[in-house]
């Protein structure tokens, strides 16, 4: 397993754009995190004409009794290693239902609060089992095909590139490899718990593979690397077509032709509504695109009835001059956010932020300091757009404009080390 991992990882360092290779580590303590911090403790040994750093961050959820003694038991092992180890404390209010997911997400935006500050990739443990599970669940929600391709190895999400190392591997290697390097892990008595629903559809899925269906995992997993495969290669026969008839403005704007979206909505709604999306979850800043039943309500009322301006995630959809502009509303965007230099962050959802200095967040409409030129199509509605995208207000009280720039795949080349304020919108509806 070492050597089918080293190759492994050895080509996805290989195919990182910088020489330094920076990754944050999930570490939950777990069986699969810390068969992965022992694979990877291996691979430094054995690679070092690589030069890498990585940062193993356990999250303290607080939520059972001892927590805090494993995190710190897990940080010791993690440190005896050779890791710099950081335990992050959750400290927000436990609601009283949908635990566990009220947790993945706390435990998320923690690793990626880390990965930011840090300029690095973020790696996470999930297995070929997980990615059974997650179809599974996926296939019961009704879920579109984009969500059929379930989690990816590699994928750049929020300004991260997310990199999943443990995919292809099954849960039985990697409790063979713990228990035969005597790796000690600590086991969570909420993942036996059927009352959650990851339990719950592992526990289903082992009743049908002993009855009914013996391959169902493995089927489940091929499935997504077929349609993984398909929904590239149909993006990719669309991306010509947006790249023609879709613009999508570095100061966060989008636009799009109201006629030629029509022909493609005549020939599959689903298409018009997954383009549709896209634009409204890159120019509005949300985490996903809006239910698909909501986005084809809109697109309906575009070309059917008498089409009014409306709002949907975020996002104004005005209609001028047969062509849709997509402007994110002034409401929900908090500019209070310090900005430390040569830090990445994440503002709105929309914008990787990089600056080579320090200071405090503004909004541009109070500084006068318009981003939106008289030549920029999106010039009409630049007082809505000036009133979301962030001035940087030095420490010594200076007001910068933003250098606007794109980002929309994994190979992201930010300018860091220098002297200017830079916004990198993040472009979803490209591949």
């Amino acid at each position: 397993m070492i050597e089918s991992f080293n190759n492994h990882f050895q080509q996805i360092c290989g195919n990182l754009i910088s020489k330094k290779k920076i990754f944050v580590l999930g570490l939950s303590g777990g069986l699969d995190s810390m068969a992965l911090l022992y694979l990877l403790k291996k691979f430094l040994e054995n690679n070092k004409e690589f030069e890498i750093e990585i940062f193993p961050i356990i999250i303290d959820h607080s939520i059972r009794q001892g927590s805090s003694e494993e995190a710190f038991q897990v940080q010791n092992i993690s440190l005896q290693l050779g890791f710099k180890t950081t335990i992050k404390k959750i400290n927000s209010k436990i609601p009283n239902g949908n635990i566990q997911d009220w947790a993945r997400k706390k435990r998320r935006d923690l690793l990626c609060e880390s990965t930011y500050k840090l300029s690095a990739n973020l790696l996470l443990a999930h297995h070929f089992d997980d990615q059974a599970e997650t179809l599974f669940m996926r296939f019961e929600k009704n879920s579109g095909l984009d969500g059929l391709i379930g989690m990816q190895p590699v994928t750049f999400w929020n300004g991260i590139l997310i990199i999943r190392p443990l995919l292809s591997f099954k849960k039985k290697q990697l409790r063979s490899f713990v228990n035969y390097n005597k790796i000690p892990f600590f086991e969570d008595i909420s993942n036996s718990m059927l009352k959650f629903e990851r339990v719950k559809t592992r526990y289903m899925l082992e009743k049908i593979s002993k009855k009914k269906w013996s391959n169902i995992s493995q089927d489940l997993y091929n499935f997504s690397e077929i349609n993984s495969i398909l929904i590239k290669k149909t993006k990719l026969i669309f991306n010509n077509w947006i790249s023609q008839n879709v613009f999508i403005d570095n100061s966060g704007a989008g636009r799009v032709n109201r006629d030629n979206l029509k022909v493609i909505f005549e020939k599959s709604n689903l298409i018009t509504i997954n383009i549709v999306g896209k634009i409204i979850q890159t120019v509005g800043g949300k985490q996903y695109p809006p239910k698909r039943r909501k986005t084809y309500s809109l697109i309906y009322s575009i070309f059917y009835n008498n089409y009014k301006n409306k709002t949907l995630g975020n996002v104004k959809i005005f209609l001028k001059n047969n062509f849709l502009f997509f402007i994110r509303e002034n409401r929900n965007i908090s500019f209070n956010m310090k900005i430390k230099k040569d830090t990445n962050y994440l503002f709105d959802g929309r914008f990787l932020i990089n600056s080579g200095l320090s200071g405090n967040l503004i909004p541009s409409s109070t500084s006068d300091l318009n981003t939106i030129s008289k030549e920029n199509i999106f010039f009409n509605y630049k007082d809505i757009i000036n009133n979301t995208i962030p001035c940087l207000q030095t420490l010594e009280g200076i007001i910068i404009k933003p250098h606007l720039y794109i980002i929309n795949n994994i190979n992201v080349n930010l300018n860091k080390n220098n002297r200017f304020f830079n916004l990198y919108l993040i472009n979803r509806v490209l591949v």
